[in-house]
């Protein structure tokens, strides 16, 4: 059932004649991003026009569960580009209004418990979040809204407008800056021994394809 969910999604959006490519900040040889300030590398530099993903880390949060948490939201988007690209090119005759491919940047940014993310511009941002709620946690600055608790699950729960379907703890909001659609996909199903490696991975396409279609990319 996940998977023809999520080949529906692929073919609404197809529809709307979205092409997707992934340009990701590898960094060096250990494979930290270069969008991760941690890694003391050129942050990534998002072209004009491109669909930015950040994906948003507690910088406490145990490093193989970040490790997965990344993992797993880049092939999700490798999962989209290709799934994309195919649909475009077989609908790509005369008159089929498709104009190019659409870059989507995936970075991170480890912030401390504490601390303040300011996260301005991005179309998507996945939260690596946690099921205990945490009062004082991290903040979230879009530029145009602050969230507190940012990596806490049950703040999120609590918003209206947080629409979580899978019976599990996360799911997506939706937010405005300038004008402009910002979805937030909230995800505390990262942990080891949480859900299994497939059902992980449906999880991260699924919010990944709601964002895609809801930001209008």
């Amino acid at each position: 059932m996940r998977r023809l969910l999520t080949l529906l999604a692929v073919l609404g959006l197809a529809a709307t004649g979205v092409v997707v490519a992934v340009v990701l900040g590898t960094g060096g040889d250990d494979g930290t991003p270069t969008g991760d300030p941690a890694a003391s590398q050129t942050p990534v530099v998002v072209p004009e026009g491109a669909i930015e993903v950040v994906v948003l880390v507690d910088e406490s949060t145990d490093s193989s569960d970040a490790e997965r948490a990344i993992g797993l939201v880049t092939e999700g988007a490798r999962m989209w580009q290709g799934g994309l690209a195919g649909l475009a090119e077989e609908g790509s005759g005369e008159g089929s209004g498709q104009d190019g491919a659409q870059e989507l940047v995936v970075r991170t940014e480890r912030v401390a418990p504490d601390g303040t993310a300011q996260v301005v511009g991005a179309e998507i941002v996945v939260v690596v979040a946690s099921d205990t709620a945490r009062a004082g946690g991290a903040v979230l600055d879009t530029g145009c809204t602050t969230y507190d608790d940012v990596f806490a699950f049950g703040a999120w729960r609590g918003r209206e407008g947080f629409d979580s379907h899978h019976r599990l703890p996360e799911g997506t909001f939706d937010a405005t800056c300038d004008g402009e659609p910002v979805c937030l996909a909230v995800n505390a199903t990262f942990t080891a021994g949480g859900v299994a490696p497939m059902e992980a991975f449906g999880l991260v396409g699924d919010e990944l394809g709601h964002c895609l279609g809801r930001t209008g990319a």
